[in-house]
């Protein structure tokens, strides 16, 4: 018999009529009701305390997001993307390559002078407070470092923005490699939740000349090396891939599809760019003999 969600719980409620509860916080102690996704196609995403919104703050058509596979992320390296601010609960901010503009919504509209506010940049910290009272409007660690001395702040009557200067130290670190040399930001405070990847464009924009002739002569080099591949392990008769989507010769026994890169076996006759020129040593049988024990070491005198 195949039983239910619900009549399962009824019979679980007809075996424990007996049982009676010592607290009255039983129901509230409960786990969450559990819910089966199998047959189900929907991405879940996990909760999130903040929006993508304009500056203004009205919400974004970008908010209602649909994530990109593998975690991947669009990029632009030849002109800025479409501004879309993260507003959390203290914050509205943006970022392009070089700076991140904040936006300090909570400060009241009473407030909004700069002789009644105390702003504080530092290389890796924020802080928006009173001067009269001491409330604290905003205030944490930053995600990434940036520069104080050249980052400024101001008040117009109705907002107060600060315009921080990326450090962008990363980009100069020849050991960081992949994210760690991202200058792109994924939260604005450590304390703040990551946003998710993809929701917001990398903006590229912006780096130095030479950063984005080596990004651009890697990603030719990249596409160039596809195309070889693709071009050696053509099929003459059908003009796919011999080695994913080509069935032209599935019946032959005589030959022997190549294996995708990554594989060697000279005897297929393709050939490999990455171990081209590499001449593997087998070895030989009498390496697989058990080596005698030790022996021990002869008396050197002493103690």
């Amino acid at each position: 018999r195949n039983y239910t969600l619900e009549e399962e719980e009824e019979e679980e409620d007809s075996e424990d009529d007996n049982y009676v509860s010592d607290s009255s916080d039983d129901e509230d102690k409960r786990p969450p009701e559990q819910f089966d996704l199998s047959s189900s196609t929907t991405i879940m995403l996990p909760p999130r305390n903040y929006t993508l919104v304009h500056e203004d703050g009205r919400l974004h058509k970008r908010d209602n997001f649909t994530p990109m596979s593998f975690g991947m992320q669009r990029i632009h390296n030849n002109a800025a993307p479409e501004p879309v601010w993260v507003q959390t609960q203290n914050a509205r901010w943006m970022q392009g390559t070089t700076e991140v503009v904040v936006i300090a919504h909570t400060v009241p509209r009473d407030q909004m002078r700069a002789a009644l506010l105390d702003v504080q940049l530092a290389p890796r910290q924020v802080h928006v407070a009173s001067r009269a009272t001491g409330q604290v409007f905003l205030h944490g660690e930053l995600e990434e470092r940036i520069d104080p001395r050249t980052s400024t702040w101001l008040t117009d009557g109705t907002h107060v923005t600060m315009t921080l200067v990326k450090a962008n130290l990363q980009i100069y670190d020849a050991g960081k490699k992949g994210t760690a040399a991202d200058t792109h930001w994924h939260r604005l405070l450590t304390t703040d939740q990551y946003v998710e990847r993809g929701m917001v464009d990398a903006d590229y924009s912006e780096l130095p000349a030479e950063h984005r002739h080596k990004a651009k002569m890697s990603e030719l080099e990249r596409k160039e090396k596809k195309r070889q591949e693709e071009l050696a392990n053509e099929c003459a008769l059908c003009g796919k891939d011999v080695r994913f989507f080509c069935d032209c010769r599935s019946g032959d026994k005589d030959y022997e599809k190549p294996l995708p890169e990554g594989w060697k076996d000279p005897r297929l006759g393709f050939c490999d760019p990455i171990f081209d020129g590499v001449n593997y040593d087998a070895g030989k049988s009498a390496q697989l003999q058990p080596k005698p024990a030790p022996q021990p070491r002869p008396y050197a005198g002493g103690r």
